[in-house]
């Protein structure tokens, strides 16, 4: 039987979710990281099936989204992107640390993974965090500079930019240290799993494709993977899941 707990680690509100069988003693741990506009839970299903092959699985909501909403509108929260992932990256070493003072990782096996928003975070947790072992990226990317610029590109198109130049590219300059796919000698080896759908309309699986096709040179065996699913948008597949699921319990 699974264990689903509404906890807080170093004073981040998380969803725990492990074997009730194995209780508080140490597990291959995974700090699972919803997407814009989501909320925590909305990723039970995939907690489910890595907690049942004995991953404890942590869930944390990130700032303006979930039991942490400030009021802010849709637009406000998108304007806020950027500052968002950057604090949850920050509160990463909040929950890992509070993670350790209770043991509950076994061995420091931790992955650092998400859906869309959460995805890219787990990318830039690769690039600042050499302790992760490895993670797994559930339509995100690692070039953030690149999505990033596209991003105040699009909302020039629509006349929608409330910044001036100067204030978009110091954004911009925060995000270059934890871009991946500017660094990819800081991915170290680590085992990391991307499921991207062709036809995503909100993140080009393209630049997260051709930072596989670098760095898969590197090792032979299934250490990189990119499941591309060819009629897929912007919403992971059941297959898609399960294969990450399936993964990620062999490699953690």
């Amino acid at each position: 039987m699974l264990a689903i707990a509404e906890e807080s680690f170093g004073g981040v509100p998380a969803l725990h979710i492990y074997d009730m069988n194995d209780g508080k003693k140490p597990l291959p741990a995974v700090l699972y990281w919803h997407g814009f506009s989501s909320a925590k839970e909305h990723n039970l299903h995939i907690a489910y099936q890595l907690a049942k092959q004995g991953v404890r699985v942590i869930m944390p909501e990130a700032k303006h989204h979930g039991e942490r909403h400030e009021g802010l509108t849709e637009k406000q929260r998108f304007f806020q992107f950027w500052s968002i992932v950057l604090q949850s990256l920050h509160e990463i070493e909040y929950i890992y640390d509070s993670l350790e003072e209770k043991r509950l990782i076994k061995e420091g096996r931790i992955f650092a993974a998400g859906t869309s928003m959460g995805g890219i975070l787990a990318c830039g947790a690769l690039a600042a965090f050499p302790w992760i072992k490895g993670g797994a990226v559930m339509m995100g990317t690692p070039a953030w500079e690149a999505y990033a610029r596209r991003q105040v590109e699009a909302l020039k198109q629509q006349g929608d930019l409330p910044f001036s130049e100067e204030e978009i590219e110091q954004e911009v300059q925060q995000l270059l240290s934890y871009d991946l796919s500017r660094q990819p000698e800081l991915l170290a080896g680590r085992p990391l799993f991307f499921w991207h759908g062709r036809e995503d309309q909100v993140i080009d699986y393209r630049d997260s494709f051709s930072f596989y096709e670098g760095i898969k040179k590197e090792r032979e065996e299934d250490v990189y993977v990119f499941h591309l699913e060819q009629r897929a948008g912007h919403k992971v597949t059941r297959e898609g899941m399960l294969a990450m699921t399936k993964w990620t319990a062999a490699h953690i």
